[in-house]
């Protein structure tokens, strides 16, 4: 997956998916940066979700990641919206 793909995986996450046809404001994606990852995932302030197949996930993956291959997203957005923390994808 190319970086604009996770980038929408993001957004979709965030506020849902765009509408078909529109692009989606990629500036409006918080960033987050890999130290800041590791102590929101060590206190338990995020839900990290690779998106990933489940083959790549068992392979390796972020501790305390959940899997949740790109596919099913759609599917299991109101899971993720329970959580009630921010969530953070990432596919590689």
């Amino acid at each position: 997956m190319n970086r604009r793909a996770f980038r929408l995986v993001a957004l979709a996450l965030l506020f849902g998916p765009p509408v078909l046809g529109q692009a989606a404001d990629e500036t409006a994606v918080p960033r987050i940066s890999v130290a800041d990852l590791k102590k929101a995932a060590d206190t338990g302030q995020v839900l990290i979700v690779d998106v990933r197949a489940a083959g790549s996930y068992a392979e390796g993956h972020l501790p305390g990641a959940i899997n949740i291959p790109l596919d099913a997203l759609q599917q299991k957005l109101a899971t993720l919206k329970a959580a009630k923390k921010p969530i953070v994808a990432y596919c590689a």
